[in-house]
């Protein structure tokens, strides 16, 4: 009966929260183990902190974990601790509002902050969201974007075109990579995404897109084409590389 209402009113199983949260404070106590008994009471009271203040505490457990397996100092695995609370709850004001925010909202949107994606783009992306918009999956491409060398406005643009043609999260995860093709072509990364909003816009899908055209001149300057077209010569001219270092030709009536 718990099941079934959980799942009448919207929400996850209750057994799938409750195996997850067991496994939280498995991973938890198997990180205090290794830690001096200090450290693994700090340790206790900043995940406690952040459960109160509505933050996920799976990152803070698993990072903990991380480096106390690979022997890092406690003093240092208590610092970043801290400072990945710190990134959480930021991100949650960010988000917050948004719809109904998931814990992995939150991490996702941490992790883009730290990739360097802006604040106000994090807030444009909230402002712009529908209500079932999956905020994590759009704040990872917009990371991955601007990896890719797309400037931030840009890259807004590319997932305002992706939200005006249906805002599927299949095609959201499409962007990067289309835009990756395009900069492995010889496309400007501003330019590769540019095409991609438009290929986008115009519901040809993201892997449609086509860089801009050659400039005029830029015939056979491909890998294997050869030299560009030449006009032809014109009568009684000299043939190529009668230059200098090839020696003078006769003057008439010379010896």
């Amino acid at each position: 009966m718990t099941v079934l209402a959980a799942l009448a009113a919207g929400g996850a199983p209750v057994p799938i929260r409750s195996a997850f949260a067991a496994q939280v404070e498995v991973n938890l106590a198997r990180a205090k183990a290794v830690l001096p008994a200090a450290a693994a009471l700090e340790l206790e009271r900043a995940v406690a902190a952040a459960r109160e203040r509505g933050l996920p505490t799976a990152p803070l457990v698993d990072k903990a974990l991380e480096g106390a397996a690979k022997g890092v100092p406690a003093e240092r695995i208590l610092a970043v601790v801290r400072q990945l609370s710190d990134e959480l709850g930021r991100a949650r004001e960010l988000v917050a509002g948004a719809g109904d925010v998931t814990p992995a909202d939150i991490t996702a949107v941490a992790d883009a902050l730290r990739r360097g994606v802006p604040e106000d783009a994090v807030r444009s992306l909230r402002a712009d969201a529908a209500g079932d918009e999956p905020i994590a999956l759009a704040a990872h491409t917009l990371a991955d974007l601007l990896d890719r060398g797309v400037p931030v406005d840009v890259a807004i643009e590319v997932l305002g075109a992706w939200r005006s043609h249906g805002a599927r999260p299949d095609e959201l995860r499409e962007l990067p990579a289309a835009v990756e093709r395009l900069i492995r072509e010889g496309v400007l990364p501003a330019q590769a995404a540019e095409a991609v909003a438009s290929a986008v816009r115009a519901g040809r899908g993201p892997g449609s897109a086509a860089g801009p055209p050659a400039a005029p001149g830029a015939r056979g300057k491909g890998k294997g084409i050869g030299p560009p077209d030449k006009p032809p010569l014109p009568p009684g001219a000299p043939p190529p590389g009668k230059g200098k270092g090839n020696g003078n030709p006769k003057k008439p009536g010379g010896g």
